[in-house]
């Protein structure tokens, strides 16, 4: 037989022997085989899920998608620009006809009725464009809006949700309060993209009007000449645009759901990325201890002429059957949870569930990662197997003697001090490759703890001292100990994240929102709810605010900001922010004096503006210069910038959209919230809260929040305690021999269980002591590094009590883990186990 021949022969033959091994000790990859799975099913899940949606958004990222063949819009995001900047972008080459938009935002209810309406979209468009409209396929029912008149186009499925129909009124939230518009037709909005499903149309003269934004646009349409493809166009002539414009990225998804499936998606590969890097540890711990539960077998044949290389290759092809089944099966979990995600982001985003399509490259890449975690899980074993001398390996106890402890110490350190030194450096990337080194060093040092913990002699008594001896002389458990140091370390960072995250937002919420009610409309009102609120006297002082956007420019980098504009000498009487420079009297008093701003700490930081530095804001085409005279620490309100109504109203920001409302002394402040609800009952939009309820609904949302974050920490904590403890268990079933012969010498039952209790007890010890304590350093890490995402401030809040909840959970499952073997050990008759090999 030639060469190649043999070569076949030698596979098949360790295909088949890694394929009876695997059906043999299928049970000991248990757990690996369960983390592999949830890995592939979230990966291949998260794919479709994204990748459906986002080419649903991607068909229409824009209320009129299906008029223009590009879309251009402001360059500063949530601002508008002025209508004579379009005769600018007529006149480029391949433009046939401009078509321009203005959509803003408000809340809209059947007239007649009462309540703050649904949020939805007005989007102007000019009215001179119905004969294109008319020629869409609409499915138009009735007639189309009409120039400069109050009426509305009205998708289907918004007409079903307000109960409307041709001929009904809409009481829309406007700068006048309300507006009302009549329904003059009703058409299919799926002809105009998803995103035209949460918008109603006007003319967009009248919807400047009714906004108070005279001669302004929010987006401009762009129809092409014959001959010009909107590739081309943009590749060529985007650069020519006018300064105000840019082309709308449909891929970038410019709209409010974009950013929630990008942060989705981001969070569940962080999670399947995890699910995968535990199950590789998983792994390598099982196909080890199964390598060694073979090691006598291994011996025999390797004496009798087997080769090394061929005992490997059958371990590689049970590693990579275990893995490939694992990943088939992941994959069809992977459906399952596409569809739970594909429900929810969709419901959030008032769109169609997409349709999910499987593409080649989606399924081959959640395999291609199952089949990955497990042979990186197997890559050990299968070296240990290669390099095994025939007596060597008819040497069991030598493999589980521990070798020196030095190494693992300084490698602890050196990952440490990287750890430490990331804090200090502004790089994200450093600071998660520091996160990543803090985890594998508490992981290196929970068996350095091990070993210090035995020589305190914790238990008393011959079995405290036999576990403790064997602990301390063997490596057996040592895998199991470093996966809980690791699992127990990512709990506590994550728990001081959160915890951080959740504290800076209650400061700025209790500072920034402290008046006792707090009014807000979904449109700038121009003073006629400021009258109203006049004529209350319960109230005592009321303090109207603005916000906005704008782009704030300095040294030559620009960053996209909100804009709130106060009144500095009422707004400050009855809120104050978190100061991080600046105070209570002397920011306000610069804001008051003018051509003062005051912006968040985070942005000062990364474009190193200092106080008395003067930067300027541009909005709709007008341009501002402002000092800075405070910072402040902003994470509930992001990148937002405070300054006075009177600068505001120089880049054109006008009327109001919050009031804070101070009572008079002695008023019931729930019934003054029920006086200022009752007044302003007839206008959508506007809601009032009392400053408690506020903080009440704050802290239900942030509990939210933490809750998903903590259920997080409790998803890994308990993934990987459950791993270790099946470890763990699997650990206690191979010294059945060991048990017998105690029973032998005059064990009890009770003493079994409980050498294998202080075993589980010591290893829970070390695991939270090294995770514990480098757990803190990894959470101000993770705590830098998410302050840097999110652009804002953040200090590091350790919480005793979340602690205690992770070490509760961490012991209660080696216990757990321990008792079911022990109590089996502890049953088997002395005779039976000194026979068993």
């Amino acid at each position: 037989m030639n060469q190649i021949g043999r070569g076949i022969l030698t596979m098949m033959s360790a295909f088949a022997r890694g394929l009876r091994q695997l059906r043999f000790d299928f049970p000991r990859y248990g757990v690996a085989a369960v983390a592999l799975v949830f890995g592939v099913a979230l990966i291949f899940g998260t794919l479709l899920t994204s990748k459906s949606i986002n080419d649903q958004l991607s068909q229409g990222a824009g209320s009129l998608s299906g008029i223009g063949d590009v879309a251009v819009v402001p360059a500063i995001p949530g601002t508008t620009v002025p209508e004579s900047a379009v005769k600018a972008v007529a006149d480029l080459p391949g433009v046939a006809t401009p078509i321009p938009t203005l959509a803003r935002n408000s809340s809209v209810r059947p007239a007649g009725t009462v309540g703050t309406g649904r949020p939805l979209t007005v989007t102007g468009y000019p009215t001179t464009f119905n004969t294109e409209l008319q020629l869409m396929r609409l499915e138009l029912r009735g007639g189309l809006p009409t120039v400069n008149n109050p009426e509305a186009l009205v998708p289907s499925d918004v007409a079903s949700r307000l109960g409307v129909d041709i001929g009904d009124s809409l009481v829309v939230a406007s700068s006048d309060a309300t507006t009302q518009l009549r329904v003059v037709g009703v058409f299919n909005g799926k002809v105009l993209g998803p995103l035209a499903y949460d918008n109603i149309f006007v003319d967009l003269f009248y919807a400047q009007t009714i906004f108070n934004e005279q001669g302004q646009v929010s987006r401009v349409d762009i129809q092409l000449s014959a001959g010009n493809s909107a590739e081309r166009w943009q590749s060529e002539y985007s650069s020519s645009l006018p300064p105000q414009f840019k082309v709308q990225d449909t891929s970038a998804f410019n709209s409010t759901l974009g950013p929630l499936i990008a942060v989705v998606s981001l969070i569940l590969m962080i999670a399947s990325g995890t699910v995968l890097g535990i199950s590789i540890l998983l792994s390598a711990t099982a196909f080890q201890s199964v390598v060694n539960a073979r090691r006598l077998t291994y011996g025999v044949m390797r004496a009798v002429g087997a080769r090394g290389s061929w005992l490997a290759a059958a371990v590689l092809y049970e590693a990579l059957m275990l893995a490939f089944a694992c990943s088939m099966v992941g994959l069809g979990l992977g459906f399952g949870v596409s569809w739970i995600l594909n429900q929810g982001l969709s419901s959030m985003g008032n769109i169609p569930p997409a349709t999910v399509a499987v593409e080649l490259w989606q399924v081959l890449l959640a395999i291609l990662s199952g089949v990955a975690a497990g042979c990186a899980g197997a890559a050990r074993a299968i070296m240990n197997v290669l390099r095994q001398a025939p007596l060597t390996a008819i040497s069991p106890e030598g493999a589980e003697r521990r070798s020196s402890n030095r190494f693992r110490v300084a490698l602890s350190i050196m990952l440490l001090i990287f750890g430490a030194g990331s804090y200090w450096l502004d790089s994200l990337v450093v600071k998660l490759v520091g996160f990543v080194l803090s985890l594998a060093a508490a992981g290196f040092l929970a068996p350095s703890i091990l070993i210090a913990c035995t020589r305190l002699q914790i238990f008393a008594g011959w079995t405290g001292k036999a576990a403790a001896q064997r602990l301390r002389r063997h490596a057996s458990l040592d895998s199991t100990t470093a996966i809980m140091g690791i699992v127990v370390c990512l709990g506590a960072a994550l728990v001081i994240g959160v915890g951080s995250v959740r504290s800076a937002m209650m400061d700025q919420i209790g500072r920034q929102f402290g008046a006792d009610i707090q009014i807000s409309s979904t449109t700038p009102i121009v003073e006629k709810l400021d009258e109203r609120l006049a004529s209350i006297q319960m109230i005592n002082r009321v303090s109207d605010t603005v916000w906005d956007h704008a782009a704030l420019q300095f040294q030559g980098t620009t960053s996209q900001v909100a804009i709130l504009a106060v009144d500095p000498k009422s707004y400050f009487a009855t809120a104050q922010l978190p100061w991080r420079h600046g105070s209570d009297g002397s920011a306000p008093a610069a804001l008051e004096k003018g051509g003062a701003v005051i912006i968040p700490e985070a942005l000062a930081a990364s474009r190193d503006i200092s106080l008395g530095d003067y930067v300027r804001l541009n909005r709709a085409g007008k341009t501002l210069s402002l000092r800075i005279v405070g910072t402040y620490a902003s994470l509930a309100t992001g990148n937002q910038v405070v300054m006075s109504r009177d600068a505001a109203a120089e880049l054109g920001i006008t009327g109001s959209n919050g009031w804070n409302v101070e009572a008079r002394p002695g008023v019931d402040v729930t019934a003054l919230r029920d006086t200022i609800a009752d007044s302003v009952a007839d206008i959508p939009g506007v809601s009032v809260i009392t400053a408690a309820k506020m903080k009440e609904r704050a802290e239900s949302e942030l509990g939210s929040y933490a809750g998903a974050a903590f259920g997080i920490v409790v998803l890994a904590l308990s993934l990987g305690a459950v791993g270790a403890a099946g470890l763990f268990s699997v650990g206690v079933a191979r010294r059945e021999k060991e048990f017998g012969m105690l029973r032998a010498i005059g064990a009890t039952r009770g003493d079994i269980t409980r050498l294998v209790a202080v075993d589980a007890i010591l290893i829970g010890i070390a695991a939270l002591a090294s995770g514990l304590l480098v757990g803190q350093l990894a959470g101000w890490v993770l705590t830098r590094l998410v302050a840097g995402a999110l652009g804002v401030t953040l200090s590091t809040t350790v919480s005793v009590l979340a602690f205690s909840g992770i070490a509760i959970v961490t012991l209660t499952a080696l216990c757990l883990a321990a008792i079911g073997p022990s109590r089996r050990a502890a049953r088997i008759e002395p005779a039976a186990a000194l026979r068993a090999e």
